[in-house]
């Protein structure tokens, strides 16, 4: 087992170098950070049937130009910054998803404000939609304290499709590997009829590497003209560990949650998944 993943992430490390002297000759010594995960979950849900799902996410970055340009290829849920695995998609197999394929130009404006642009496809069985893609981060605070970071993450597809994601995030630390992060989002799509916004609170404990101990809770509403409609709250704890070395791991996730559909009857909802991740060591 761990000679075929040393093979496959030699192979993806050696893809990335690849490409990468197209841009830089080969003689630099910058290593890569390349790395992909596949992950794969299974969920239970009181009044609801089970659910599976498995995802994919690829980073090529270029290490001769590692702070200016990688490549991108991921599922559309790891595309998806409102995915909370709240509901899976039953999709068993890789070539039944939607993918996205980008190149990220990324690079620092000042010390507080940075942005990334890219452009890409993405992909699904019958159709392939180029985007354009423009991020902007800007740190508000950033201390010992807290950190605090504005961002806005717009998108337009050559059909016209136009999703925009404007989020305000916030990192304390409590005592060493002990921090809360609060999210705040909204994201806009011109082919829906509402906008939705999640806030959350989680509270995170790192155990060592790869192994940590989260709980939180998190609000989804949906808003149409003016009128302010709660899908779910939610509480969860997700707990991670070493299931092989560091490159195979489990996590165990629990939850309640008030869903609309239920008339907000509580339902118990616990996953289980499985990933690994290839890289260089």
């Amino acid at each position: 087992m761990d000679r075929y993943r040393d093979e496959l992430s030699t192979w993806l490390v050696d893809s990335s170098n690849s490409i990468d002297n197209y841009f830089i000759e080969a003689n630099g010594t910058a290593t890569s950070t390349t790395y992909a995960e596949l992950k794969t979950s299974f969920a239970l849900e009181s009044g609801r049937s089970s659910e599976y799902a498995i995802r994919l996410r690829l980073r090529l970055n270029l290490p001769k130009v590692q702070e200016k340009l990688r490549v991108v290829f991921e599922d559309s849920d790891s595309d998806d910054d409102f995915y909370d695995s709240t509901k899976l998609d039953n999709d068993r197999y890789l070539d039944k998803k939607d993918y996205y394929l980008r190149l990220e130009y990324f690079n620092y404006i000042i010390n507080k404000l940075s942005f990334s642009l890219s452009g890409g496809v993405k992909l699904n069985r019958l159709d392939i939609y180029p985007y354009v893609n423009l991020k902007v981060k800007y740190n508000v605070d950033s201390s010992d304290n807290n950190k605090r970071v504005v961002s806005n993450r717009f998108r337009y597809y050559i059909n016209e499709d136009i999703e925009d994601i404007i989020s305000y995030n916030i990192l304390y630390p409590l005592e060493e590997s002990f921090y809360c992060t609060v999210r705040n989002s909204v994201r806009y799509r011109n082919w829906q009829d509402y906008q939705q916004i999640v806030n959350s609170i989680s509270f995170v404990k790192s155990i060592e590497k790869n192994r940590y101990l989260s709980v939180g809770a998190s609000l989804l509403n949906e808003l149409e003209d003016i009128d302010l409609t709660l899908q779910y709250p939610k509480i969860y704890s997700t707990y991670r560990g070493k299931l092989y070395k560091e490159w195979i791991y489990y996590e165990l996730t629990p939850s309640i949650l008030w869903r609309k559909e239920n008339d907000y009857h509580e339902s118990y909802r616990f996953m289980v998944s499985i990933g690994m991740i290839f890289k260089k060591d």
